[in-house]
């Protein structure tokens, strides 16, 4: 579970992310229907937050269908990600990244805390293990957007004082 949760999924949304970034030219034919970036990032953030539930994760061990099904919708959620991002404003980013993280920090506190066993094919010290990992990536990913606003809003205020 924690292979799935910490290594796999990420890595196969960052997969995405880069796909979509060196398909940056193509991705013009996604203008029409993704303006500024909220469809692409509700299905993203829709994608993540199924694989975060342990019915899902039972699925695709048990069945090499819904495996291939993981792998397939994590990358496109990385690619929706990746054409969505740029277009989305600091406002819409904020929303999408201030939920994302409160969803993936509830799951994993809920993961660490359950008195039983969530998922039926992985042990319970499996699912701490998975919890802890989610909450490092709530608190991550939260971190690194701040840093991120941060920078470019030094940057915008330097640029109008020239």
């Amino acid at each position: 579970m924690a292979r799935h949760m910490a290594v796999e999924l990420p890595l196969l949304l960052v997969l995405g992310i880069a796909a979509a970034a060196l398909a940056r030219r193509d991705t013009q034919a996604f203008r029409g229907w993704n303006r500024r970036g909220l469809p692409g990032l509700l299905a993203a953030t829709a994608i993540t937050g199924y694989w975060m539930l342990p019915v899902a994760l039972d699925l695709a061990v048990l069945d090499p269908r819904w495996s291939v099904a993981k792998v397939a919708s994590m990358i496109v959620a990385g690619v929706a990600w990746g054409v969505s991002w740029p277009r989305a404003g600091v406002v819409l980013q904020a929303f999408f990244t201030i939920n994302w993280c409160a969803m993936t920090l509830v799951a994993g506190l809920l993961y660490q805390d359950a008195p039983q066993q969530l998922c039926s094919v992985y042990l319970a010290d499996q699912q701490g293990a998975a919890g802890r990992a989610l909450v490092i990536f709530a608190v991550a990913g939260l971190a690194a957007w701040m840093a991120t606003l941060m920078r470019k809003l030094a940057r915008d205020e330097a640029r109008l004082r020239i």
